[in-house]
């Protein structure tokens, strides 16, 4: 075989060209050798000693490395892959695993310098890792830092001319795995005398390399479709070349749905989506040469994807229909999504049980048995098929057994014995996990439980009394993970299943008056169906987005606004409960008066931290934040503020550690924040400042900021500017700001580099302030003084703001709070924190909950 180099520069200091093997993941069972029995709130030392368990002092995999050629890691053969680093320098195989799992990695390249030298590194993993250049073991770093992937110098000699590098690095699994590396020269040798060289089989490197330089100038349109409607490819206005390619479109399985071969040219645009051969699910653009370059003789194999999801039903943002006509509809819908169980739930309740897919159910089944991660989320629809379904005649008689022996040897909470990945005291996860165990133990009484050997009314007996505070404390104080618009689903699944099901009066009724609340929350915290609030816990697909929420499909039933999407879990818990639903919410999650001004403040830990949150909602337009919340500490999955004004015209600002959106980072580059900002909201004005360390990873906060969702945009100087529809905005950094027009984010992002940097948004209306250019020049001239982290700013409204990293937001010269707000106040109620009851109001209507 002949090898050719394809050769690249350092970027700044970092190697971000790389062949990567692996990972090879190793599924890890209760045993002494693992070490899975030991305590199971220790998961960090737990991994450490996994990983020593595991030690190599040998590599640990054989063969020549170069591009897509074979390497041996024991009895398994592995492919190794080109990789090139994206702008955080990271070679990211971030992953999720349900079950506790052991990973192994390889990367390798070569460093040709010109004089021999001794040369100081820096490897930055989450995780062990280990070096060797030359063939020789020149360091090991021990770690496991979750979130924060940790930085450790060495030195190493690199002879004159090419040098092998080899880095493996490993790590440990259970849920969410963050799983980088970063390689860098930090001394020793200057960047410009180190080449970089991948071996590979391509003769035509050079080809290879216009490729790389140019498929990420290309971008999608929209990230999110319904079917049947144009996804268009865009080339960016100065695209540096023209050449042939080929596209496809491909699911998650690399199934190719459509192809063609055309010319890509500066501005050209192409519409890869078709009517009916792409349906609901993930897809991705891949972009590569033409089949007779990308396949033998000359193999030049390089892609690149830009992903995309296709829905099967249409955002609505007028309220139709009824809450009974919904609800068959949605059960309808969800009966479509076959390889989901709540899918199969869906056909049961619809008495569909001819396409009931057994296979489907029994799967769940095992996951569940496994003890996986999120066994919770689907044991509790398992429990509802149960209760209502399976004394039906055509109830499968196949699935009795197995739903029975899955009941009784299941694990109901951390306190009983077992080790497992399960996650159980977080908020969602808490409830859901008591709402089994109360469904089990009353379902099966005298049974006994193979996990603890008790019967069946000792769980019942537990899971009430934990149920039952779990229930008293979101009703005084409200909810720890604030208007999530994922867990809030889970909650509505648990409590669903509760308020039909549970046989303790108190439970039950309590269930519903926690419901209310909860749905009164989003009521008040949505726009046209768009949770678009500030969230204690989100990932990026689900704020980047409002189609892709897990609680959007639940506010289509609710109050017909919204899209039925891939979230089934509390559609159909909603859908099949005997949840009372009050009209009266529908109403104020309807309503849009010229100003509405919501202030909440809740308790989120037993430690009585706080979130205090506004939301200032118009018919144009919403903005919600949390005030003053955490400035400066670690974030994680916090979404502290955002501007909505349909499903896909969202905006928003973070402070992000890594490019990739993948949930097992957290935060991520659109979700939370690495250091949490300080924000401070006046109705149509917000203030969020950024206090970076000197050190920071990336250096930048930046906006989400989707070009196409708008109908107008504009970047006027540091100002950036945008109109959907009768609503307008305008955002501002004091470190000024740059749209983003390369890469995976092109034509979404606004980035701003700067450590300490104040971004200012205004909101705006042409029923107050006339036509869009109007609105940009009152704007651009509005009196505004920024010194580091402090802030005076002249509002539309004729108000001045002044704000701080420290102290009070002061308007015209008074103290305006930001904290120490009563536990609700709207125009549809005011209530202290803690809440004994609580009164809403819309129109003549009350309704009073009692906690």
């Amino acid at each position: 075989m002949t090898i050719s180099y394809l050769e690249y520069e350092l970027q700044a200091g970092f190697v971000h060209n790389w062949l990567i093997a692996g990972p090879v993941e190793i599924p890890l069972l209760p045993s002494s050798d693992d070490d899975l029995d030991g305590d199971a709130l220790n998961e960090g030392a737990r991994k450490l000693k996994i990983a020593q368990a595991r030690y190599q002092q040998e590599p640990g995999i054989e063969g020549q490395p170069i591009d897509r050629g074979e390497a041996q890691v024991g009895d398994q053969t592995v492919i190794w892959s080109y990789v090139r680093c994206l702008d955080d320098h990271f070679v990211d195989l971030s992953t999720f695993h349900h079950t506790w799992h052991y990973l192994r990695a390889w990367a390798y390249t070569r460093l040709r310098v010109v004089e021999a030298a001794e040369v100081g590194f820096v490897l930055t993993t989450n995780g062990p890792a280990d070096v060797w250049i030359n063939g020789e073991h020149v360091h090991r770093q021990e770690h496991f830092a979750h979130q924060d992937p940790q930085s450790v110098a060495f030195e190493a000699a690199l002879k004159a001319g090419d040098n092998e590098i080899l880095v493996r690095f490993e790590a440990v699994a259970a849920r969410e795995c963050p799983y980088v590396m970063a390689l860098a020269l930090a001394s020793g040798v200057e960047a410009a005398d180190v080449e970089v060289r991948i071996p590979t089989p391509i003769e035509r490197t050079a080809r290879h390399q216009m490729f790389e330089q140019v498929f990420p100038q290309a971008f999608l349109e929209t990230e999110t479709a319904f079917k049947g409607r144009n996804v268009m490819l865009h080339w960016a206005e100065d695209l540096d070349a023209r050449f042939n390619y080929q596209y496809s479109v491909q699911d998650v399985l690399n199934r190719i749905h459509i192809s063609g071969q055309v010319e890509a040219a500066p501005g050209i645009q192409l519409n890869v989506g078709h009517d009916f051969r792409i349906w609901q699910g993930p897809f991705h653009v891949v972009l590569r040469p033409r089949s007779e370059e990308y396949y033998p003789p000359h193999n030049v194999r390089y892609q690149w994807d830009l992903p995309f999801y296709i829905l099967d039903t249409e955002y609505v943002d007028e309220p139709y229909g009824t809450y009974e006509t919904r609800s068959r509809e949605a059960l309808t819908y969800a009966a479509t999504q076959e390889d989901n169980v709540y899918g199969q739930i869906a056909r049961m309740a619809l008495g569909m049980w001819d396409e009931v897919d057994l296979d489907v159910i029994l799967d769940s089944i095992a996951a569940i048995n496994d003890r996986g991660d999120c066994s919770d989320f689907y044991l509790v629809g398992l429990l509802g098929v149960m209760y209502r379904y399976m004394d039906e005649p055509d109830f499968p008689a196949a699935l009795k057994a197995p739903l029975k022996d899955c009941v009784l040897n299941f694990k109901y909470w951390l306190d009983e014995p077992g080790t497992d990945a399960m996650c159980y005291t977080t908020e969602n996860h808490s409830i859901l996990f008591h709402t089994c165990e109360i469904l089990a133990g009353q379902l099966y009484p005298d049974e006994i439980f193979a996990n603890v050997g008790k019967p069946g009314r000792w769980h019942r007996e537990k899971g009430e009394r934990l149920a039952r505070a779990w229930l008293k404390t979101r009703g005084a104080t409200g909810f720890w993970e604030w208007d999530s618009n994922c867990y809030f689903e889970e909650d509505l699944l648990a409590l669903s299943h509760l308020v039909g099901l549970a046989e303790s009066v108190t439970v039950s009724e309590l269930a519903a008056v926690v419901m209310d609340k909860l749905l009164f929350t989003m009521a008040v915290n949505s726009y046209k169906g768009v949770f678009g609030s500030t969230h204690g816990r989100t990932y990026a697909q689900q704020i980047k987005t409002g189609q892709l929420e897990p609680t959007s499909g639940i506010s289509r039933l609710m109050w017909g606004m919204g899209v039925y999407n891939q979230n089934l879990r509390g559609l159909v818990g909603m859908a099949t409960s005997e949840y009372p639903f009050p009209l009266l919410i529908a109403e104020i999650a309807k309503d849009l008066p010229e100003e509405m001004w919501n202030r909440e403040r809740h308790i989120i830990s037993d430690e009585g931290d706080e979130i205090n949150k506004v939301t200032y909602k118009t018919p144009d337009y919403m903005m919600a934040s949390a005030q003053d919340f955490r400035p400066g500490e670690k974030g994680y999955q916090q979404h502290i503020w955002q501007v909505t004004f349909g499903p896909d015209a969202v905006v928003f600002v973070n402070h992000p550690p890594v490019v990739s959106e993948n949930g097992a980072h957290r935060p991520n580059f659109w979700a939370g924040n690495y250091v949490l900002p300080r924000v401070a909201q006046w109705k149509d004005v917000l203030f969020a400042l950024h206090d970076l360390p000197e050190d920071d990873w990336l250096g930048f906060t930046h906006a989400y900021f989707p070009v196409y969702a708008f109908d107008e945009y504009v970047i006027r100087g540091d100002w950036a500017f945008a109109r959907k529809d009768d609503g307008y905005l305008a955002l501002g950094a004091s470190e000024g700001l740059e749209l983003v027009r390369r890469g995976p984010a092109a034509y979404r992002e606004l980035r701003s580099y700067g450590s300490r940097n104040v971004w200012i948004c205004q909101m705006g209306r042409a029923a107050l302030d006339g036509d869009f250019e109007h609105f940009q020049n009152r704007v651009l001239a509005l009196p505004v003084s920024i010194e580091g982290l402090d802030i005076q700013f002249e509002t539309l409204r004729g108000e001045l703001l002044a704000f701080s990293w420290e102290g009070s937001l002061h308007r015209s010269g008074e103290v305006q709070p930001i904290t120490g707000f009563r536990h609700y106040e709207n125009p549809y109620t005011s209530v202290e924190l803690p809440a004994e009851m609580m009164d809403i109001q819309f129109d003549a209507t009350v309704m009073r909950l009692q906690f």
